[in-house]
């Protein structure tokens, strides 16, 4: 394997475990992207190898070793159920094998040690994917707070409501030692927006429960993480799993900041702030309309956003490739899910430290 890519040949890009959905969106836009080719995929389900088989048409493999020994890979995909993620991983560092993985990664801290270790010894990637840091209205949001439109910020609330029936579940989900808890899991996308948009996080509280789906008593199915901003700010997310089945997942952000807030619902970023700096010229043809503090009556396009339909898998995907082929760029994006990852690992010991104690 080359590991810098300086040839024109498309990355080989192997696919291990179909067990997230998510997986199948990502190896779609691998198929139509130019600089990337699909071409094996290990899956230990006869079934999903067989249905997998026939909707690539590539070789499907029961092992990654197996597939490994028979066919050079550039980089491999990971979407196995979460715990085993780690196991996997592992194998395909000391491969010699980037790794483009779902998050999360790793759902222990001796987990999370034992990929870091094997990461640092082949000095290949692992990148993680996060598909909100490319949606339209978060990456417009990260701006706002990079030009300090909204001033120091103070606080940052984010609800993630998931509904448990959108897809078929396998036993794996709803069992902690496969799984992984509510927080590393679900809130590792939401804290790894936090940091995102505020930097590094030093946790303060959490905390899960385990009521909502009764006929897996050990499943949690919501949690709540407190935490500082390294600006100093604080940051609040509420993730559950308990949207009923008639109704609509949602993710829901606000931001406080000491010249003004923003919020994003329904994908679409909101703001309303002191001052009028469009980002984008007033004649884009859709705008958010910023309410100045001193007169919140009175609509001006101080924050100004078209903010058309986006595919996030495919933008996502296109940047790993971009990361891939850049060694600085690589160091940093590995760094990054490491981070991110701590946190999450650390935030789900931490709530289940408190259901410890006495």
């Amino acid at each position: 394997m080359n590991p810098d890519f300086v040839n024109d040949a498309p990355l080989r890009i192997a696919a291990v475990g179909l067990e997230h959905d998510e997986i199948y969106r990502v190896l779609d836009r691998v198929r139509s992207h130019d600089a990337a080719e699909l071409i094996a995929i290990a899956e230990r389900s006869g079934r999903l190898r067989m249905a997998a088989g026939g909707r690539y048409r590539v070789p499907v493999f029961p092992r990654l070793a197996r597939l490994l020994a028979e066919t050079p890979v550039d980089a491999v995909v990971v979407a196995t159920a979460n715990g085993d993620k780690a196991a996997v991983i592992v194998e395909a560092l000391r491969a010699g094998t980037h790794v483009i993985a779902h998050a999360p990664f790793a759902i222990t801290a001796a987990q999370l040690d034992a990929v870091a270790e094997a990461q640092a010894a082949s000095g290949t990637a692992l990148l993680a994917l996060q598909p909100l840091r490319f949606a339209p209205a978060y990456a417009r949001l990260r701006e706002v707070v990079a030009k300090g439109l909204l001033g120091a910020i103070s606080q940052v609330m984010i609800v993630n409501s998931q509904k448990v029936a959108a897809t078929p579940r396998t036993q794996a989900f709803y069992d902690t030692r496969t799984h992984g808890g509510i927080l590393t899991s679900l809130a590792i996308h939401d804290l790894d927006v936090l940091r995102w948009l505020g930097g590094e996080l030093t946790l303060s509280g959490a905390s899960t429960q385990c009521h909502g789906v009764t006929e897996h008593a050990d499943f949690e199915d919501a949690g709540i993480v407190r935490c500082t901003l390294a600006s100093g700010g604080e940051g609040v997310l509420a993730c559950n799993w308990l949207v009923p089945d008639s109704g609509e997942p949602f993710q829901e952000l606000t931001i406080i900041g000491t010249e003004g807030a923003a919020w994003i619902s329904g994908g679409k970023l909101q703001a309303m702030a002191g001052g009028h700096v469009p980002l984008v010229p007033d004649e884009s043809a859709s705008l958010v309309y910023v309410a100045p503090h001193s007169d919140s009556g009175r609509l001006a396009p101080a924050v100004a956003a078209d903010q058309p339909d986006c595919d996030a898998v495919a933008a996502m995907f296109a940047a790993a490739l971009a990361t891939l082929g850049d060694a600085n760029m690589r160091a940093a994006a590995t760094a990054e899910a490491f981070q991110t990852a701590r946190v999450a690992v650390q935030a789900q010991e931490m709530a289940r430290a408190g259901k410890e104690l006495p």
